[in-house]
């Protein structure tokens, strides 16, 4: 019987669980070890009062190429959303607008002007190679003014919590900003990529686990079995050999080793001069609020949420009606609002206290929603080191990470390829291509798998 694993996962995030998982799912040996006495990081549910609060990511976007197989292998619950989520809006200017639907062609969102230069991106030409562009300036660039700037602004505040600014465009959107390198333009590109679709593949639409995130950080825990250990820190890793030694309450060893830990805590572990590369990766700190109460309380539009503009002149980054496209996470007759404060986009709110984000979040939901809502139930849960901001210079700093790396150990996580599951996921088949055993003259690559 084997006994040394093929691999050693350090972490037991989703990340972490995906990692091996997905190892296992194509017949590796795997550990992952968790410091915590339980898997799933910072997906760790709040259930209180009949309220389930995800203060990280609540959704996911299924059938995924990468994520559906290791999720459905693993046997991990996931349904699909009502049919609300795909109802999505933006607050701007004092006025929610509904994006969605026939109502999104005639949207006061943009104006005339904006939306005939809009028209025009077909006709722009791309970019010549150069140095790092942001997300402002690269949806400026083809979208003119206006609506760069209100796409940036979303864009950035959704998915990162960021500044659209100082964030890459090719790190942070990278498929997007592939459009304009292969069909020289967005639009162009976006057509080229419908066409390209096989007939009858399924679109993603918005899924959740019934049973919370940390439910289904447990449930891919539990497939593991006796392969995810947990209350097991991991003081070092360092190489001896051929073989990676990983040292805790005792000593592991495997030829291959994921860190699949933020950078900060990474850092603590590898050797120079990884560590030293790892510890420049930048993150901000985020409040997640929810305010829960009953439906005539805390009313709300059917949909997934609302995203803030430019122009909102709030602190709130985004409000999600989770009851609305999630209704099991709200007792009968009840509603459940989050909202997102803080981020590279607006660090300086979170020296509130908890009291007065509360204070705040109730005062800019109503103001968004357009009514007074009175809250029963509140909770903050505040995310430190929170979420990573790749930055201007981020790819570069990839390509570092990659120079410093030693072969058989990889990296794996939010910080480096992809906010969200499913990049993970995607994170999660690349660490099991390189990491598992190949047939001899098949070739072996190595390197840092972020």
């Amino acid at each position: 019987m084997k006994t040394q694993p093929d691999v050693i996962v350090i972490g037991g995030g989703l990340g972490g669980l995906l990692a091996g998982c997905e190892i296992k799912r194509r017949g590796g040996h795997v550990l992952v070890l968790e410091a915590a006495a339980g898997p799933g990081g910072v997906a760790a549910t709040v259930r209180e009062a009949g309220f389930v609060l995800e203060p990280a990511a609540g959704s996911l976007l299924l059938p995924h190429p990468q994520l559906t197989p290791i999720l459905e292998s693993a046997g991990a619950t996931v349904v699909p959303a009502a049919a609300a989520a795909r109802r999505r809006y933006v607050y701007d200017r004092g006025r929610l607008f509904e994006l969605a639907g026939p109502r999104a062609v005639a949207t006061g969102l943009v104006s005339a002007s904006g939306k005939l230069r809009l028209a025009c991106e077909p006709w722009v030409g791309p970019r010549p190679d150069g140095p790092d562009e942001s997300l402002a300036g690269f949806l400026r660039r083809r979208l003119g003014d206006e609506v760069g700037r209100l796409g940036a602004t979303l864009m950035a505040h959704g998915v990162f919590a960021g500044d659209p600014e100082v964030l890459s465009a090719r790190a942070a959107f990278p498929a997007l900003v592939a459009l304009e390198h292969d069909a020289g333009s967005l639009v162009r590109g976006g057509i080229a990529r419908m066409r390209a679709r096989p007939k009858g593949t399924p679109r993603a639409g918005v899924h959740i686990a019934p049973f919370g995130m940390t439910g289904l950080a447990v449930e891919l825990a539990g497939h593991l079995g006796d392969d995810f250990r947990p209350e097991w820190p991991v003081t070092s890793v360092r190489r001896d050999d051929r073989q990676w030694i990983v040292a805790g309450p005792q000593e592991l060893r495997a030829p291959s080793v994921v860190v699949a830990v933020a950078p900060a805590a990474a850092a603590r572990l590898v050797p120079s001069p990884l560590a030293a590369v790892l510890s420049e990766a930048t993150a901000a700190p985020v409040a997640v609020v929810g305010l829960g109460g009953r439906s005539a309380d805390v009313p709300a539009p059917t949909g997934f949420g609302a995203l803030v503009g430019p122009d909102a002149d709030v602190h709130t980054l985004g409000l999600l009606f989770e009851s609305s496209y999630a209704p099991d996470r709200a007792p009968s007759r009840h509603r459940l609002l989050k909202s997102i404060f803080g981020g590279g986009a607006d660090p300086a709110v979170l020296t509130r206290t908890d009291a007065e984000l509360v204070e705040l979040a109730v005062e800019e939901a109503g103001r968004i929603l357009g009514i007074a809502i009175q809250p029963s139930w509140t909770r903050v849960v505040r995310q430190s080191p929170g979420i990573p901001q790749y930055r201007l210079g981020h790819p570069e700093w990839l390509d570092r990470l990659e120079a410093a790396g030693q072969t058989g150990l990889h990296l794996a996580g939010w910080a480096y390829r992809g906010i969200g599951v499913s990049s993970l996921a995607q994170q999660a088949v690349r660490v099991a291509d390189v990491c598992l055993p190949v047939p001899a003259g098949a070739g072996v690559r190595s390197g840092v798998a972020s």
